[in-house]
């Protein structure tokens, strides 16, 4: 499977809340960095961290979080997706803010996750 096949298939497993399958396409140890801003955002590292602390941590603040995937580009051992995150807050405000996402791969596995996004308008949203 090609990298970029690889990171579709991470996204349709978010998509489709398939909690079972996403863990599978990560390398155990993936280290996981989000923007400082993010809601419980910051640096984690290994399957637990991610799955169990920053995703719940994170999504516990919205009661929609999309990330709409445009773009995927294949660059040596990493991919890197442009999209937008849609959403809507528990106080119920919506958002739709650009992203990028930097994805290293080795051995047919996500070894690192890097995210940038504008943040601001994200915690806009929470308040």
């Amino acid at each position: 499977m090609s990298n970029i096949e690889l990171i579709k298939k991470f996204y349709d497993a978010f998509k489709n809340k398939d909690t079972e399958k996403y863990p599978l396409f990560c390398d155990e140890k993936i280290e996981w960095i989000t923007m400082d801003g993010m809601p419980n955002g910051g640096r984690y590292v290994g399957l637990e961290a991610i799955f169990g602390d920053y995703f719940p941590g994170m999504l516990k603040n919205f009661s929609e979080f999309h990330a709409v995937t445009e773009q995927f580009l294949d660059v040596a051992d990493n991919v890197i997706v442009i999209g937008r995150y849609h959403g809507i807050s528990k106080k119920g405000t919506k958002f739709d803010v650009p992203f990028s996402h930097v994805y290293q791969i080795k051995d047919n596995k996500i070894t690192q996750f890097r995210q940038f996004t504008d943040t601001k308008k994200i915690q806009d949203s929470l308040v």
